[in-house]
């Protein structure tokens, strides 16, 4: 369908761009095709206009959707309104602007406020992350329930209101061809990688004491602090390296999933080290572990990892060694990186916006909450998130991150609360929501089992739910271009070439340690080619 939006006289240029966006974004969830504000309105089969337009109802010779205007023109500094419930023409969801009475509200306008997080730049109070704290964000201050994708809602209530005056319009949103069914993206940040026995020993260590401030893992912790014990006299099992067992099981399943890798450079691997299991593309079995993956159908990205700073103040995207500079050395390696996600989500959304395109990726899965399940951008489909410095849409696709495993350390029922997550999606998309479980995950060396479990469930009831789980990279290529149709994003992909000729030589991954030696990466493949369970 043939879809023309009549931008009101009066816009400035911030609100027409913004108003645009929304509109564009629609029509590529819904498959709808836009008809530029230039071209004559016969050419469409249904017009969008704003109740202060120069017509009025009733005197459009086209089908007509009469919006009331909005609040999007706001600067983003400002605080959003307090939400408002709606629950009119079969849509119950909050709104940010109460329309006239009678009057539609201005979907386009929600649409625009829930997916730029525009409220996000006006809080102040920051977590360790630098994350906007959640109390403070627009969901956390009115106690919003974040299981609910309210940008999502609002594309159908517009979407009902063209039906209303078009009964021929479908009601759900057509997928991309080749979609097959509600897609959903297993991603996998490797942030841990076996560095040696007592240096695994130590991070148990700390993994006990953690799980034992927290109460209600004390469990846990002494089963980690016996682990510790156990790695630190010369066992073989480690608990927290999981890698190749998860990828196997992954495999088992038919399963394909994105892995995103850190990138360090030597020195800053050893001032990190007493902090976190830091390792570089030569850390031995880490490049021939990544060869493994991709043999197994994988997908490999770059992680977006701490920079140098013990503090932790700093993250890569910001310093001289940045996002692009990590994307380099995996593709020098000859590994065609298309996107990744940042280091435990520690990034605000303007710096995220400028780092990912420097670096030239066509995709990321930053956009989620660390401690909170839910959609934190209302959204269940990819989008490009909008950047204000420049009023206009990246050139990018965010996949929305909707559950995180360190969100879900309470119990085995959150993982109805997920099921929920991902039934709302399917429910009002074609998906393209992203998951994120760390390799550590799994094995209680880190988190309580049912974490693990939860995941694997997920993975295990997806036929019966006839949801698609599929790589980050594989998703990209059915969905881009209906954002391309749209004019969201630039025909042409981002481009990327490294300084350095890529080494594609093939590399054989070890199944058997040097003598006398203990190697991770040789004992992760032995114990995943005997298909040892998760």
């Amino acid at each position: 369908m043939k879809i023309h939006l009549q931008v009101p006289e009066n816009a400035n240029r911030a609100l027409r761009s913004r108003l645009t966006y929304a509109f564009r974004l629609f029509c590529a969830i819904y498959g709808h095709t836009p008809v530029a504000d230039s071209s004559p309105i016969t050419y469409a089969d249904v017009t969008i206009r704003y109740r202060d337009s120069v017509l009025s109802p009733g005197q459009s010779d086209t089908p007509t959707v009469w919006l009331c205007r909005g609040i999007c023109e706001r600067d983003p500094q400002q605080p959003a309104l307090p939400p408002v419930k709606y629950v009119r023409r079969g849509v119950t969801t909050l709104l940010h602007d109460k329309p006239e009475r009678d009057g539609c509200p201005d979907w386009l306008g929600e649409i625009f406020e829930w997916v730029s997080c525009a409220d996000e730049y006006s809080v102040e109070q920051r977590d360790c992350g630098r994350q906007p704290a959640f109390e403070q964000t627009y969901a956390g201050r009115y106690g919003i329930n974040t299981l609910i994708p309210y940008a999502a809602l609002a594309m159908r209530g517009l979407q009902q209101e063209i039906c209303r005056i078009v009964p021929r319009a479908e009601e759900n949103p057509r997928a991309p061809e080749g979609a097959g069914g509600h897609v959903v993206i297993p991603t996998h940040v490797v942030d841990y990688f076996p560095l040696g026995r007592m240096h695994t020993a130590a991070r148990l260590v700390r993994n006990a004491i953690s799980s034992w401030t927290t109460g209600h893992r004390r469990t846990l912790s002494l089963y980690q602090a016996c682990q510790a014990a156990r790695v630190a006299c010369g066992a073989a099992n480690d608990p927290l390296d999981q890698l190749l067992k998860l990828a196997e099981e992954e495999s088992r399943l038919r399963i394909s999933s994105s892995y995103y890798f850190q990138v360090r450079h030597e020195i800053q691997a050893r001032r990190e080290r007493r902090l976190d299991s830091s390792y570089t593309l030569h850390t031995p079995g880490v490049l021939e572990a990544i060869r493994w993956l991709q043999a197994k159908g994988m997908e490999v990205g770059v992680q977006g990892s701490m920079d140098g700073s013990l503090l932790g103040s700093v993250t890569s995207i910001d310093g001289a060694r940045s996002l692009r500079s990590e994307r380099s050395a995996l593709e020098e390696q000859g590994i065609r990186v298309r996107g990744g996600s940042q280091h435990n989500l520690q990034v605000t959304l303007n710096r995220l916006i400028a780092a990912v395109e420097n670096a030239e990726l066509e995709y990321d899965c930053s956009i989620g909450w660390s401690t909170q399940i839910g959609f934190r951008a209302g959204a269940c489909f990819p989008f490009p998130p909008y950047d204000f410095t420049k009023e206009a849409p990246a050139n990018f696709l965010e996949f929305p991150l909707i559950a995180m495993d360190q969100a879900l350390t309470g119990d085995r029922q959150q993982f109805h609360e997920v099921a929920q997550m991902i039934a709302a999606s399917r429910r009002l998309s074609w998906g393209g929501i992203s998951l994120l479980w760390h390799p550590a995950a799994f094995g209680t060396g880190w988190l309580p089992a049912h974490v693990g479990e939860i995941y694997l469930r997920l993975a295990g009831d997806r036929s019966r739910w006839n949801d698609s789980w599929m790589t980050a990279a594989e998703f990209l290529e059915i969905a881009r271009g209906r954002f391309v149709e749209a004019g969201l994003l630039s025909a042409v992909a981002p481009s990327f070439a490294p300084s350095l000729a890529p080494s594609c030589a093939p590399v054989e991954l070890p199944i058997a340690a040097p003598t006398g030696q203990r190697s991770s990466a040789a004992h992760s493949v032995a114990l995943a080619r005997n298909a040892v369970n998760l």
